[in-house]
């Protein structure tokens, strides 16, 4: 390992985490790092579980971890308080029920070294219990599901530049000159922030042997509410910065909308094949799709529901998201008000 150790500030925006949060802090305190190299700066959202009671059984025992209390309960602010206290030459985000490698830091700082990239990272092994949260995590994971984005695909085996990932190492100078999370977005703050690196002629570099497991949701009801959020937000993210980050963001409201267009016109001129020409070849392929990624034959139904709940979330809230946010085309100022810069640049690291 190198002994070039730069500093690492590690920020946990959570809320309600008390399910993984202890294995979450598990993986990041047993990194194969030096150990005065890190700390752990956990902005809570005002978690009403037993997350916060976890979380100071082990800070009593460690000085590293510092707890900052996040009133506004969003993910956006919570990083840019957080990122105020930071010290790090390298900030890294992960969230409250996810699992980094043992070697998640070390591979990340080496990258920094090797690579031109601001931000580098790798993929992420979605997981879940439960039959429904199996096939949950299986239609995440699936280029059918969630587009063709590489982040999601751990079965590549070549390293490459890349548009946007989760869990990034950031060089600590990247926030000074671009901003922090904008606070207007209550989902897809990364997202936002990637595209804003990329606007910015600056590098994301993916390594798809650093992997994160995520555990995903475990019912169609929190999958439906993930995804619609993620839709809505995707409008603002769009309009933030004047473009469009990917086709496949398209995709789901498209197919909502030729589907309501085809059966209204179907009826009109009394011509059901035109009616159920979109729905029909949709559930073919959803069909397809679900025997091709399940493992088993009971989880063909549920992967081909879990595909069809994503979908429509998404699609509704990209819809839903057009609508709330039609006048806002004009605005794509930055608001990342609970950032200061001051501070940030005050507790400033070495850079690497």
């Amino acid at each position: 390992m190198n002994t070039n150790y730069p500093f690492i500030s590690v920020i946990l925006p959570i809320r309600n985490e008390e399910d993984k949060i202890l294995s979450t802090l598990n993986s990041i305190l047993n990194q194969n790092y030096k150990s005065d190299k890190i700390e752990i700066l956990i902005s809570d959202g005002s978690s009403y579980d037993n997350t916060i009671n976890i979380i100071n059984n082990i800070a009593n025992q460690d000085p590293r971890i510092k707890i900052i209390k996040n009133i506004y309960k969003i993910v956006s602010t919570g990083f840019n308080l957080a990122l105020n206290d930071a010290k790090g030459d390298i900030i890294i985000r992960i969230d409250g029920h996810c699992e980094i490698t043992q070697n998640y830091f070390e591979k990340c700082c080496n990258l920094l070294k090797e690579t031109d990239a601001d931000i580098v990272g790798g993929v992420i092994q979605t997981i879940s219990s439960g039959l429904i949260g199996n096939a949950i995590s299986i239609a995440q994971s699936s280029p059918f599901g969630v587009g063709g984005v590489k982040f999601r695909r751990i079965d590549l085996d070549k390293g490459s530049y890349v548009d946007t990932l989760a869990f990034g190492a950031h060089r600590r100078e990247l926030f000074v000159d671009i901003g922090s999370y904008d606070e207007e977005m209550v989902c897809n703050q990364d997202d936002e922030f990637n595209n804003r690196v990329l606007q910015a002629e600056k590098k994301i570099w993916m390594d798809p042997t650093i992997r994160t497991k995520y555990y995903a949701r475990s019912s169609y009801f929190k999958l439906f509410k993930q995804y619609f959020n993620y839709g809505f937000y995707k409008v603002r993210g769009i309009q933030k910065r004047k473009r469009l980050f990917s086709i496949r963001h398209l995709v789901p409201s498209t197919f909502l909308i030729s589907l309501i267009g085809t059966s209204i016109f179907g009826y009109f001129l009394h011509l059901p094949w035109i009616s159920f020409s979109v729905i029909f070849l949709y559930l073919i392929v959803n069909f397809i799709s679900s025997i091709i990624v399940s493992q088993k034959a009971f989880q063909i139904p549920l992967i081909f529901l879990s595909f069809w709940i994503l979908h429509i979330g998404y699609g509704l809230g990209f819809i839903w998201g057009l609508i709330c946010f039609s006048g806002k085309w004009r605005d794509n100022s930055l608001k990342d008000d609970h950032f200061n810069r001051e501070q940030f640049i005050a507790n400033g690291g070495v850079s690497i």
